[in-house]
Formats: structure tokens, C-alpha cells, sequence
């Protein structure tokens, strides 16, 4: 059975040591939006004019850089490792290149040369092992009526393979807006979108902190801590200018999300609970409202996924 988290897509691992102590903007290297998540797998490297002979998908476009000095089995490795990061299965490389920067020491005032080294890739996943649980279908999510008892229909979901909206069906007023707020807002898919203006800090290639800024000024900073296995533990956001959110993670026995605590301005806001089906895919996830005396069911979602062979 695979154990694999809804929306759990490349966003980051375990906190560790060897921090970035900055910053940088972030630049989206994929060349595909599938959901994949990071693993500990080992990867292929196919040297260039070398390609698979099974089916495979184009991920990302890899680079990695260091002094003239640096093995070529060490820049290799770098590129397995940022592969890796990605969710893909192999590296194809494509080349390396040799640079030199040109500068002016600002102490001794005389003109000094670094040579650098370039080595490109293509980060691919085999299609075998797509893992077609990340991928829902369709979602029907229904709400709660508290006079009736019962989940009333809301609105109707369809997706693409990227996790791009594909229809939307609305079956009650301001169905849209209940959605974002109480479910759009807190999928892997919107807390990691990449966006103009987003900037972020590693740890072990891996992402600890995203910030927001628009005209220089700081709208919205995210922070990622993850548990000894390498799985989000909790999701802190601070918004400047509105609320701020805490998500806590929970897992069960066997690794797989089980439920998620969302706190807003510190106070208990909404639970989500995963219910899985044999296939290992989160069929249902009911959501409560923890903002009350008495937690009460508040949404329900119900999802199909995708095929290998409709990919």
C-alpha cells in the first residue's frame, strides 16, 4: 500500500544543520507542474546523448555550479541530490560549462579571476512511478447543515493531472468563498505556489522559510518544521496585514497523514481528518469546526483519483 499524503507535494524536509543563513528569490526550475513529492531513493545518471528506454517525464531543468577545483563526481552528485529534492527518478546530464568572473579585490585594488564550472541536467521521472494518489480527479465537497443533520451538496470539482482547476460546478450561494476559506487556502498546492515577489531559505537543499514581498515590504512569511522522518510536522504563517495560521500535522501507524490541526491567531479553528481507502488513496476528508464550545462537522470531501493510463 502506498503512503502518500494528499497534496503533500515538494515542499520541503527536516530541519536540520548546514542553513542558508539568507534569502534568495525563488526561481521555479520544473518542467512540469505534476505533483511529486522528495525521496531518499538513489538516482540514475544518464550521461548526455544516453536516455531511458522506458516511458519517462521531463521534471526539471538542473544546474549546479562550483570552483575549477571541484571533482566532476561532486557536481554530479549535487545534481542527483537536487533531482532527488524534486521527486525525480534520474539524471540525464547535458553538459558543463567553464566561466570566469573578472573582479577587482576592494582591498589590495588588483584584478583577480575565479573560475567557476557548470553542470547541467534533466531531472526525469520513469512514468512507472508516478504516484497517481497525489493526483485527484474530481473533489465533491458538501457542508453540514445543523438543522438537517445531514452533509448538504456545495460545490464540485474537477481537476487536470497538475492539480490545475479544471471545472467547477457551485451548488449553493457563495460556495466558492466557503471553499477558499475553510479548504483552498490550506492545500500543499496554494501554501507552495510559486509566485512573483516569493523568496526563501534552505536547510539540506530543502525549504524552512518562504517570504512575501510586494514594493520592498513584507506581506506574508511561512516557516516549515518537520519531524525526524522528514515529514511536515507544523506550518506557521504570519500575515501581516490579517490573521496568522499554525497547521499542525498528525500521522498514524503506518505514515500516513491522518489528521491536521489549523490554528488561527492561536486559537483552534478548524481539524481535518483523512480517511483512506485500500488503495492507499484519502478517499474522504471531513472537516470540523474547533472555533465553538463543541467541535461540530462543519465540511466533507469525497475524492477520485487518476489513472496511470489517463496521465
Amino acid at each position: 500500500m502506498k503512503k502518500s499524503v494528499l497534496f503533500m507535494v515538494l515542499a520541503g524536509a527536516v530541519s536540520l544543520q548546514a542553513c542558508s543563513p539568507s534569502l534568495y528569490p525563488e526561481v521555479d526550475e520544473r518542467l512540469t507542474t505534476l505533483p511529486l513529492q522528495p525521496h531518499a531513493n538513489e538516482i540514475e545518471v544518464f550521461f548526455a546523448g544516453e536516455w531511458p528506454q522506458e516511458q519517462y517525464i521531463k521534471l526539471v531543468a538542473l544546474e549546479t555550479r562550483s570552483t575549477e577545483h571541484v571533482p566532476y563526481a561532486s557536481m554530479i552528485k549535487s545534481l542527483q541530490d537536487k533531482a532527488r529534492a524534486y521527486g525525480a527518478d534520474a539524471v540525464v546530464i547535458q553538459g558543463n560549462n567553464f566561466m570566469s568572473d573578472v573582479h577587482t579585490d576592494v582591498i589590495t585594488n588588483r584584478v583577480q579571476t575565479t573560475n567557476w564550472g557548470a553542470l547541467m541536467g534533466v531531472g526525469i521521472k520513469y512514468k512507472k512511478n508516478l504516484d497517481t494518489n497525489l493526483m485527484p480527479k474530481t473533489q465533491e465537497v458538501e457542508i453540514y447543515d445543523p438543522v438537517m443533520g445531514s452533509f448538504q451538496p456545495l460545490i464540485n470539482l474537477a481537476y487536470l493531472p497538475n492539480g490545475e482547476l479544471k471545472a467547477k460546478e457551485e451548488l449553493q450561494d457563495n460556495a466558492a468563498i466557503v471553499y477558499s476559506n475553510y479548504i483552498g487556502r490550506y492545500t500543499m498546492r496554494y501554501l507552495n505556489k510559486p509566485e512573483s515577489g516569493w523568496s526563501h531559505r534552505l536547510q539540506e537543499g530543502y525549504v524552512v522559510e518562504r517570504e512575501l514581498h510586494k514594493d520592498g515590504i513584507l506581506q506574508k512569511r511561512m516557516e516549515f518544521d518537520y519531524d525526524i522522518s522528514r515529514r511536515l510536522k507544523q506550518i506557521r504563517i504570519r500575515n501581516t496585514s490579517s490573521t496568522s495560521d499554525e497547521i499542525n500535522f498528525v500521522y498514524d501507524e503506518t505514515g500516513r497523514l491522518s489528521q491536521r490541526h489549523i490554528l488561527r491567531s492561536g486559537n483552534p479553528y478548524i481539524e481535518e481528518v483523512y480517511h483512506y481507502n485500500e488503495a492507499g488513496q484519502a478517499y474522504e476528508v471531513q472537516i470540523y469546526n474547533t472555533n465553538l464550545p463543541e467541535k461540530q462537522p462543519l465540511l466533507r470531501s469525497t475524492y477520485t483519483y487518476y489513472t496511470l493510463e489517463e496521465i
